[in-house]
């Protein structure tokens, strides 16, 4: 599991590369907790280079969604990847989050 972890205009900007499944949820789900400890509150996460979600990424995003939500924290999608749209398509999840064409429409969603 990939990802690269940049902060852009004080918005975690987190890019998912390759899979996310059942052997690289365990590290996305450290790094994404350790993130919400010291995050700035507002987090976008890019699914440009997606290549393969499963039920075990896709619920780690669920469950990421909603502790952000807890604590008060804005969480966005943006860019999904042909694979990642199919899948949120598939499995009607793209109503459970809010998703943007592109990053910079993501961070300026901000307001």
């Amino acid at each position: 599991m990939a990802y690269t972890h940049k902060v852009v205009v004080g918005v975690d900007v987190v890019e998912l590369e390759e899979e996310v499944d059942l052997y690289s949820v365990p590290e996305l789900k450290k790094f994404s907790r350790e993130l919400l400890k010291k995050s700035n509150k507002k987090i976008v996460f890019v699914l440009e280079k997606l290549r393969f979600i499963d039920s075990s990424g896709l619920g780690m995003l669920v469950n990421l969604s909603y502790e952000c939500k807890q604590m008060g924290v804005a969480f966005k999608l943006a860019n999904l990847s042909p694979e990642a749209t199919r899948t949120f398509d598939l499995t009607k999840m793209q109503a459970n989050f809010e998703i943007f064409p592109t990053v910079n429409e993501a961070i300026r969603s901000f307001g």
